[in-house]
C-alpha cells in the first residue's frame, strides 16, 4: 500500500490470469514449453543416417538453472544433434 491507495498488480501468462500462489509453477511450465519448442525447431527434419530414426532428446535437471541433455543415436548423429543445439 502506498499512501491511501493500493496498487493493483495482475500477472498474466499466455493471456491467462495467474494467481500469486501459482506464479512459480506457471512460469516454470511456460519456460519448459518454450525450451521444448526451441529444441524441436532446431532439430526439425533431422534423421539418423544409419537408422533413419528421429532424434530422442531427454532433458534432465532439478531446476531450469541446471539442465543436461541426453541424446540417443549413432555417434555421428549425436554430434550433429549437439551441433544444432548449440
Amino acid at each position: 500500500m502506498i499512501g491511501n491507495r493500493m496498487i493493483d498488480i495482475e500477472f498474466q501468462l499466455n493471456g491467462r490470469k495467474i494467481r500469486q500462489n501459482d506464479i512459480g509453477d506457471q512460469l516454470e511450465k511456460a519456460m519448459f514449453s518454450q525450451l521444448r519448442d526451441s529444441i524441436a525447431g532446431k532439430l526439425r527434419g533431422i534423421c539418423d543416417p544409419e537408422s533413419g530414426s528421429r532424434p530422442k532428446v531427454t532433458v534432465k535437471g532439478r531446476s531450469l538453472d541446471i539442465l543436461s541433455f541426453e541424446i540417443s543415436g549413432s555417434p555421428k548423429f549425436i554430434e550433429e544433434v549437439k551441433r544444432r543445439l548449440r
